[in-house]
């Protein structure tokens, strides 16, 4: 009998096993590391360095007590004043994330509730575009010194981002806004709105 030569079929064990491993890697670490648009109020002031509720809730028990001395029904009263402060809390942190967004073209709009008049979370979104929110926080950073950006695509190719994640990834320089441009701190818009 003669001997024919066969050709090995390729091998679709290790070596593309390896490959596909490989590219699947590099999807999970583009997803996985994903800045998120989405916000919860706790997390707003901690970026903006403003008072956390359990602070500000601790220091005011002996207000709840207060107010509720002596009410037909203490543990109501008590409730109500306590939600009275996280109501003017909030406000406070909202009006001063608000503030500060705004003057780097985004916004906060909610997504699902907890109440009807203070979402539980906020979806940061642009007013104008992404790309232009990117610039105002370049420029941003650019003021503070730490770093500088010659343009837009500098900062972006510093990720490299798309200006969307180039944003969400440096949400905590917009706090870094007023010592820019002087204008009103996190903290004394904060401060104002109680």
């Amino acid at each position: 009998m003669p001997k024919t030569k066969t050709k090995k079929p390729r091998s679709s064990g290790k070596a593309n096993a390896k490959k596909s491993r490989t590219a699947h890697a590099a999807i999970k670490a583009k997803t996985q590391g994903a800045p998120s648009d989405k916000i919860n109020i706790d997390q707003l002031a901690e970026l903006l360095n403003l008072p956390s509720w359990e602070k500000i809730d601790e220091l005011n028990h002996q207000h709840y007590w207060e107010v509720a001395r002596g009410a037909e029904d203490e543990l109501a009263a008590e409730s109500d004043a306590r939600d009275e402060v996280y109501g003017q809390w909030y406000d406070a942190v909202e009006h001063a994330a608000s503030t500060l967004f705004g003057e780097h073209d985004l916004e906060l709009q909610p997504v699902g509730s907890k109440t009807p008049s203070r979402p539980h979370q906020l979806k940061v979104v642009p007013s104008t575009s992404w790309t232009s929110s990117a610039n105002k926080i370049r420029e941003t950073i650019n003021g503070v010194g730490a770093f500088h950006f010659n343009n837009l695509q500098e900062f972006l190719a510093s990720g490299p981002y798309t200006a969307r994640q180039a944003v969400l990834s440096h949400l905590s320089w917009i706090r870094r806004r007023p010592d820019v441009y002087g204008s009103p701190s996190a903290r004394g818009l904060y401060d104002r709105s109680w």
